[in-house]
């Protein structure tokens, strides 16, 4: 209980982290607790059958021990594999909750939107996500129930002690009440420590990440020497940390040595001053020194159990912070809902105006356009010119600071993101390959699609032969970034994921760019086919791409700098559209 009044120690949140994640896991925390007790139980019986045997065998033969002697010999044994199970049961129990807290933050990062992304890298999510949680997994079994099972065992002994002994048991209170009270004064000093050596570790695993992810341009900009500076910058920057947190711990630790040696200065004399009087036997002087052994072992695993609660808290004021990260985009409230209607989808932007968080300019101004449901159009600009922000926009990663955007009329706040992102569908010039069978890269774990349509799809995308030559199907395994695969061949079944899907509305975001002309005609063909009878969206700089489309956007400075139909636009010799098609004769971008 001196350690539950220590200021400052938030119980409360500890609490509400354990109701969440071993509600679940009720009967086998309760063996393990019961294992626990067990296992303190065993504790307090042996010194007194140690006594038993001591006292026995200093009044009578050597054949009148033999029964106490066998029964210290199997209550031992019973500790000993009580111990073994609760080791195990603590570990299970662990590891199964904070694999869920791993998934709940997984989750939650995945509902963020688009600045979340901004303000914190992969790496740092990373090292949030698993490095933060493997931290706490020793906190939901061990951890909590070891700190409470010897808090326990602390408790039987001086409750036993002070049944053997007033004395004894006072000195021994008092003794534990200052070991506790001086490492709970040392944990509420080095806290701030541990949480500066999680910020660093996130720090470095974010930096990290980034030179990971631009390995190539990296090398090819001879930045070499760059990269390992930076590096080696932000090691300096957490060994400090790690350092002073570190010496906290020492210090506990010196001082848990210093007060566990008074303490058994203090049993053995005045042990030593009772037996003198005639007051205790030997075998309880003998039983009070082992008990004082038993308190240095709770008294030192605590200890040990503080350091951990500090790195624990540390961990879980920064999951804490993450969990508290509120998504802006959200889901229309109860009864605002306005559910998109079936077919190809209209699309219009009326007077959008939209910036990315602390950018002190607006990447689209005043944007406004209309596109009829099955029709097609084409977006043009040069980079920066604000058409990816069209795309992000429509698929609400963003909301815009002014305007609406309209998808068959409905404003898409008011739309459920769950069906707005299954009515819209995207492919970029970077296609995603997981490391998976060919099944799960084209239907993103859908179980319900049916294998019987994604070979149709297939064989409707050209990919019929690539398909029939593949070791075993659909469950053959793809490595990750589509190692194995031609740049075709990934673009193509970036196309057969939005073909099971069949969206209403197809956004095209230069799926082609990365593409040689071979390639790209045959892409080309199997995009034609995914845009017949939906509403289409196509980005590029190759106009080549553009030619099918009923309607051109050309963007400049977030702005549209012209808009109308294609076969207008490209007959009329001053148009902006009709200039780029002759200023990127025989090439292949603008």
């Amino acid at each position: 209980m001196a350690f539950l009044s220590i200021p400052k120690v938030p119980v409360l949140r500890y609490y509400k982290l354990l109701r969440t994640y071993l509600a679940a896991l009720r009967w086998p925390v309760l063996a393990l607790c019961a294992l626990v007790a067990l296992n303190i139980g065993l504790q307090l019986i042996n010194p007194q059958v140690l006594r038993v045997l001591i006292d026995t065998g200093l009044s009578s033969s050597a054949a009148g021990i033999a029964g106490p002697a066998l029964l210290f010999a199997g209550l031992a044994l019973v500790q000993l594999l009580a111990t073994i199970s609760a080791d195990y049961a603590g570990e299970w129990i662990g590891w199964t909750a904070a694999n869920r807290l791993r998934a709940d933050l997984l989750e939650h990062c995945l509902m963020q939107d688009g600045s979340f992304f901004q303000a914190h890298p992969a790496g740092e999510l990373i090292e949030r996500i698993d490095g933060d949680v493997r931290g706490l997994s020793g906190f939901f079994a061990m951890l909590t129930v070891s700190l409470c099972g010897n808090l326990g065992l602390i408790a039987g002994v001086l409750a036993v002690l002070f049944y053997e002994n007033s004395w004894m048991g006072a000195a021994m209170t008092l003794f534990v009440a200052a070991a506790l009270l001086t490492f709970g004064r040392i944990r509420e000093w080095t806290l701030p420590f541990w949480v500066r050596v999680g910020e660093a570790g996130a720090d470095f695993y974010a930096c990290l990440g980034d030179q990971l992810s631009h390995t190539e341009d990296t090398r090819s900009s001879g930045a070499e020497a760059y990269a390992l500076y930076k590096f080696r910058r932000m090691l300096r920057q957490w060994f400090p940390r790690h350092m002073q947190a570190g010496f906290g711990f020492s210090l506990m630790w010196a001082a848990s040595v210093v007060i566990l040696g008074l303490g058994t200065v203090l049993v053995l004399a005045l042990g030593t001053y009772l037996w003198t009087g005639d007051s205790i036997t030997v075998g309880t002087l003998y039983m009070m020194l082992f008990y004082m052994g038993l308190l240095a072992g709770p008294i030192d695993q605590i200890r040990d159990l503080i350091g951990n609660l500090q790195r624990a808290e540390a961990h879980l004021e920064r999951i804490g912070g993450l969990l508290a990260e509120v998504p802006i985009i959200r889901d229309p409230e109860p009864g605002e809902e306005a559910p998109l209607g079936e077919g190809p989808l209209s699309v219009d932007f009326r007077g959008v105006r939209f910036g990315y968080g602390g950018e002190s300019g607006s990447v689209l101004s005043d944007l406004t356009f209309s596109l009829q449901a099955g029709q097609s159009l084409g977006i043009v600009g040069r980079t920066g010119s604000g058409k990816t922000s069209v795309i992000r926009l429509l698929l609400r990663l963003y909301d815009p600071a002014e305007g609406t955007v309209l998808l068959g009329g409905t404003d898409i706040r008011r739309v459920p993101l769950a069906q707005l992102r299954e009515r819209v569908g995207l492919v970029t010039q970077e296609v995603r390959i997981l490391s998976g069978s060919v099944r799960d890269n084209v239907t993103f774990f859908a179980s319900h699609i049916p294998d019987e349509r994604i070979v149709e799809v297939l064989d409707q995308l050209g990919l019929g032969d690539w398909y029939r030559a593949l070791p075993s199907g659909l469950d053959t395994e793809i490595r990750a970034q589509g190692e194995g695969l031609s740049a075709g061949e990934a673009q193509l079944l970036a196309l057969a994921r939005i073909f099971l899907r069949n969206p209403s509305l197809v956004i095209l975001d230069e799926a082609s760019s990365r593409l040689d002309p071979s390639t790209e005609e045959k892409v080309q063909q199997a995009t034609n086919r995914l845009l017949q009878g939906r509403t289409a969206i196509v980005i590029a700089h190759r106009l080549n791409t553009l030619r099918g489309v009923d309607r051109i956007l050309v963007m400049d400075g977030g702005r549209i700098a012209e808009q109308g139909s294609r076969q207008a636009l490209t007959e009329q010799p001053g148009s902006r559209y009709s200039r780029l098609l002759r200023q990127t004769s025989g090439k292949e971008t603008i």
